[in-house]
């Protein structure tokens, strides 16, 4: 394959080898992990365990997340704008791990406050958690496609980030076997928590070290940025009117739901409707974190082989069908539990490689429209979505825990969780069906088209003469 070279920016690329491919997509350990061990875990340890009313811990959870979503777009722009000497992705990561570490570990401290005062400290200290969380995320996702010109580079990334993410999620699984192994050595419930909590922050926070640390070199240098003209609201403004980016926002935000709403869910089911053990708990868990291991390693290989757009829409036809057959026969057991979870993982894992493919397109169309990066930007709006969609699914299941009679503290919570089962299988069932609408009929970038985007690109980067011939309505 022949090297290209941007014009612009006197950088010279070649395709990425698999060290710097796997060392940068070690990063997802510490969004994937880190995030799903929060969303799996934080609002079941403040009802069942800090005795938070189910309400009240959903808002907090959803106040929280919200505070995050908004914080994404303006940490975007000002990632995008920095004049940093030393790059404008990889500092803004270094300055932020420990606090990351430390305000993940506060999550799960159960402090000396009742009330009130209670409430208000899980709140400040989850609204800090998300910010340093959007401060490791965002440069993060803005600088994968500054170093990966190439789309086949990017799904190779992709697939590697989903095999890291949801393999590293296997450890979320590990959760209610230390948490009884903490409790065996004599340490009480509540001081369980946080040690396991702060030492698992730690290892995930790791992954975002060694991104950062194999990334060395390979961002555009300062001097050569194109940034972005105007203000945020410019900026942002541009970059929404891009053909296909509000759909594709749109997409994510309410696969995130569906996600969100069952990852939330999965202790409640397991633990207090069908009453398993810690071993098998941990096993369910496994199933819904780890089993997008197994398929996001094909990402990569069936983008090449159909195009993300195509490969999506297949993805959620096939999710929406094992989703309803999960409703019909009901999560009744263990084994439907594990089937549900490996369903779950591998729908997922595959639409959200193929989303951000979708998304590395729409940046591809921004590059070649205007002479600017805005990665950070693109993403992070993106991410906005994201997260308005978890804080969604945190504040629904918050109120439909309370609106079916769920008391943390009750021993009678079996027969009232069952109520939730049609919230896991079939509400995504149809949510799914509208994602593949929306693709099939919103979606303006086919894969014909991207492949003539793709070809203007490498001209435009070599300093050639490009035609827009046949994508002109993209502009």
């Amino acid at each position: 394959m022949e090297h290209e070279v941007f014009s612009n920016s006197n950088i010279e690329l070649q395709p990425l080898s698999n060290k710097k491919v796997w060392g940068f997509a070690t990063g997802t350990l510490g969004e994937y992990f880190v995030y799903y061990l929060f969303y799996t875990y934080f609002l079941y340890f403040l009802t069942d365990y800090v005795l938070v009313p189910a309400a009240i811990a959903g808002t907090i959870m959803s106040i929280a997340m919200i505070w995050d979503a908004m914080t994404d777009p303006i940490v975007g722009y000002i990632n995008d704008v920095s004049k940093n000497p030393k790059g404008r992705r990889r500092p803004m990561m270094l300055y932020t791990f420990i606090p990351f570490c430390l305000t993940f570990f506060l999550c799960f401290l159960r402090p000396g406050l009742e009330g009130t005062a209670l409430y208000v400290y899980y709140a400040v200290v989850c609204l800090a958690f998300w910010l340093m969380f959007t401060t490791q995320q965002v440069p993060f996702y803005g600088l994968l496609p500054e170093i990966a010109q190439y789309d086949n580079d990017r799904m190779r990334i992709r697939s590697a980030m989903g095999f890291i993410g949801n393999a590293g999620n296997l450890a979320v699984s590990i959760v209610p076997i230390a948490l009884s192994t903490v409790i065996a050595l004599g340490v009480s419930e509540m001081t369980a928590w946080p040690i396991v909590m702060g030492i698992l922050g730690v290892i995930g926070c790791g992954g975002f070290v060694v991104c950062w640390y194999t990334t060395r070199g390979m961002e555009t240098p300062p001097e050569k940025v194109i940034r972005p003209e105007g203000n945020l609201f410019q900026t942002y403004g541009r970059i929404i009117r891009l053909k296909g980016y509000i759909v594709t926002v749109l997409v994510y935000f309410i696969c995130t739901i569906n996600l969100c709403l069952i990852f939330a869910s999965i202790m409640y089911v397991a633990d207090n409707k069908l009453g398993l053990q810690p071993l098998q708990q941990s096993i369910v868990v496994a199933c819904y974190t780890f089993s997008g291991a197994l398929f996001a390693p094909f990402i990569a290989a069936i983008a090449r082989r159909v195009g993300s757009l195509k490969a999506f829409e297949i993805i959620m036809l096939i999710g929406a069908i094992l989703f309803t057959l999960c409703g019909f026969i009901g999560l009744n057991s263990f084994g439907i539990m594990v089937f549900h979870g490996i369903v779950t993982g591998g729908v997922f894992a595959l639409a959200t490689g193929f989303n951000y493919g979708l998304f590395y397109q729409v940046i591809d169309l921004a590059y070649l429209k205007r002479d600017e990066q805005v990665e950070g930007s693109a993403i992070s709006f993106a991410t906005f979505g994201y997260k308005i969609g978890a804080a969604t699914a945190a504040f629904f299941l918050g109120i439909a825990l309370s609106i079916i009679g769920y008391d943390g503290a009750s021993d009678v919570n079996a027969e009232v969780l069952g109520r939730l089962d049609s919230l896991l299988t079939f509400m995504p069932a149809v949510l799914l069906v509208i994602v593949f609408l929306m693709l099939v009929f919103l979606y303006p970038i086919k894969q014909n088209l991207y492949d003539l985007i793709l070809a203007a690109k490498a001209k435009k980067v070599n300093g050639e003469t490009y035609s827009k011939e046949g994508i002109e309505k993209l502009f």
